[in-house]
């Protein structure tokens, strides 16, 4: 691993970074061993403010819209005193990989600086399904990552979790159907507030609204997985600060030993271990015991939140062969974490060759 000293660090750009996951970006890269963050960068209107004050600006506008219980996200020490920049200082820097968590409709802005030669770690639902773009779980496709690829994305946050536990499962025994159910946290519509009687105290369906999260879901887990199994899913919003609690139901093709199978296959995953990614949680499945098991208050952190936190498991239901319960940082990795550990990857492969 590389020496944390900026002459050895690649300078990157963060576009998008006001926004509630490109914060949390910045954060993360605020003391990273191999990027150094060279630029910030907003909207237009954001263009020469604060990123501290502007930072604590949005936090604050969360919390005094959805109510106390909202923590928000403390500003990292290493970004004291930096500016936002504008989209046209990347084009006119030597930046060569730009961590981009713009809206969809921004998603022109990715294909302007894939235009310009530069590589593009992407949380952005923007073509995320054109043919050529690769949706990249490390855990669970990281051979399809090419040092050739300028446009990388990684999935919906519950997809980026979902794929990790259905990676062992497919390849022990097949998948012949998944059923999900999602109770997602309110930070993963990030500053885009819904109307707080919809979702304080409150549980909100997202079948048929303008987030096309079950479409996104059932297309990712497709793609990423190679599969062409069935996949049910059902999407709800629930009054929780960070991290997304789902209910999965499996079929699989060939039949399942035994519940302990299943905790042994989990606790033994581990595909990233040899490679030294700074990001890379050394256990991406942690499974938990206990009744109640996993909670997004108590479980959206394991190795820094960048584990999947799995517990219910069951193999005794009488329709599906496995039942389970997981929880996944939205906002790490789900979304920023997610994108940064495709970089370390991409880097990795890059030194390799």
């Amino acid at each position: 691993m590389r020496e944390n000293n900026s002459s050895m660090r690649r300078p990157v750009a963060v576009l998008g970074a006001t926004g509630m996951v490109g914060r949390r970006m910045a954060g993360l890269l605020a003391d990273h061993p191999e990027f150094e963050l060279a630029l910030i960068v907003g909207s237009p209107d954001s263009e020469g403010a604060s990123f501290e004050s502007l930072w604590k600006a949005k936090e604050d506008a969360v919390r005094e819209h959805y109510g106390p219980f909202w923590t928000p996200e403390p500003f990292p020490e290493g970004l004291r005193g930096r500016r936002v920049s504008r989209f046209e200082d990347i084009l006119r820097s030597e930046i060569e990989v730009v961590f981009s968590s713009v809206p969809e409709r921004a998603g022109p802005l990715e294909a302007k600086l894939v235009e310009s030669g530069r590589t593009v770690f992407s949380n952005s639902p923007y073509a995320r399904f054109d043919e050529g773009v690769p949706v990249i779980v490390p855990e669970a496709n990281a051979g399809v990552l090419a040092p050739r690829h300028r446009l990388v994305k990684n999935p919906n946050c519950v997809t980026s979790g979902l794929v990790i536990l259905l990676t062992p499962i497919l390849q022990r025994y097949g998948l012949a159907s998944v059923s999900v159910t999602t109770y997602q946290s309110l930070s993963g519509r990030g500053d885009a507030l819904y109307d707080s009687s919809l979702v304080v105290h409150n549980v909100y369906s997202l079948h048929g609204s303008e987030e096309r999260t079950e479409h996104y879901i059932r297309g990712e887990v497709k793609k990423v997985l190679g599969t062409s199994a069935p996949i049910s899913v059902a999407c709800y919003r629930v009054d929780t600060q960070e991290g997304h609690l789902v209910d999965v139901r499996v079929r699989t093709v060939d039949p399942i030993g035994s519940r302990d199978d299943v905790v042994r296959l989990f606790e033994e995953f581990s595909p990233l271990a040899s490679l030294g990614l700074h990001s890379a949680p050394r256990s991406p499945i942690v499974v938990l015991q206990e009744p109640g098991r996993p909670r997004p208050r108590d479980d959206a952190w394991h190795e820094r939140g960048m584990a999947v936190a799995v517990g219910n498991l069951s193999t005794d239901d009488e329709v599906h062969d496995l039942r389970l319960t997981y929880v996944v940082n939205n906002l790490v990795r789900g979304a920023a974490g997610g994108a940064l550990l495709n970089a370390e990857l991409w880097q990795h492969r890059r030194s390799a060759r």
